[in-house]
């Protein structure tokens, strides 16, 4: 027996599954670590100010270039996650940026500073759209609204515990343990999100919904499978 399925209103109608909050928590630990770095280079310039010996104006295009590069990110890497998943993408800014954070923490010139900040704008900007993306398509359409706002308060979350961890790392460790304890948290992120997070995030309704044989076993199946077979579905028609 064969069944037609429109995936998007089965999600809005079922309960909010595991698989849905383990999607939502990880979209927001992506935007905690996204405030974090974002605001780690505004905690610590004063130090590398002082230790530099240089001025203040000095480290503008530090700043600039970050989030120059932000904006090329947002742009071009949004796109390519429309096309290729967003679980790759979002895996690989991740990476991206962690690798960035480590580079900047042995820095030993503006110069330096400047390109490696501009390297990890790149994927700073790819993941806070396309993490507040990917939760809103989990998410029924009852609570997505709220989800989004929760996931985005990620960002805020990221800035305070940066200011939290840059007062306590600079006076025993200094200033490039601060980047080096970010690129840590980034990369044990990525790890976590590489094995749960879905590939191409919810399928899109066709004109026509795809065929689903053994639509029973679907309720029991939950969202991921039902994302596969819809896939598979799609493939074969």
């Amino acid at each position: 027996m064969t069944t037609r399925v429109d995936a998007r209103e089965m999600l809005d109608n079922r309960r909010f599954g595991a698989y849905q909050w383990a999607i939502v928590a990880l979209c927001a630990a992506c935007l905690v670590m996204d405030g974090f770095d974002v605001q780690a280079m505004g905690y610590v310039a004063p130090v590398v100010i002082r230790e530099w010996g240089i001025a203040k104006e000095a480290l503008s295009p530090v700043f600039g270039a970050g989030l120059f590069g932000m904006l090329i990110g947002s742009l071009v890497f949004s796109a390519l996650a429309d096309r290729i998943g967003r679980r790759p993408v979002l895996i690989g800014a991740t990476l991206c940026f962690s690798v960035c954070m480590i580079a900047t923490g042995f820095a030993q010139a503006i110069s330096q500073l400047i390109d490696w900040r501009f390297a990890a704008g790149l994927g700073l900007g790819c993941i806070m759209p396309n993490a507040m993306a990917l939760a809103g398509e989990y998410s029924p359409r009852r609570i997505r609204v709220s989800l989004m706002m929760i996931v985005s308060c990620g960002f805020t979350v990221g800035g305070v515990a940066g200011g939290l961890i840059t007062a306590a790392l600079i006076p025993h460790v200094g200033w490039r343990a601060v980047f080096f304890v970010g690129a840590a948290g980034t990369e044990g992120r990525a790890a976590r999100a590489a094995p749960a997070a879905p590939g191409r995030g919810r399928p899109r309704r066709s004109p026509a919904a795809p065929t689903v044989r053994d639509a029973p076993n679907v309720e029991r199946a939950g969202i991921e499978s039902l994302r596969r077979g819809l896939a598979k579905a799609s493939r074969a028609s």
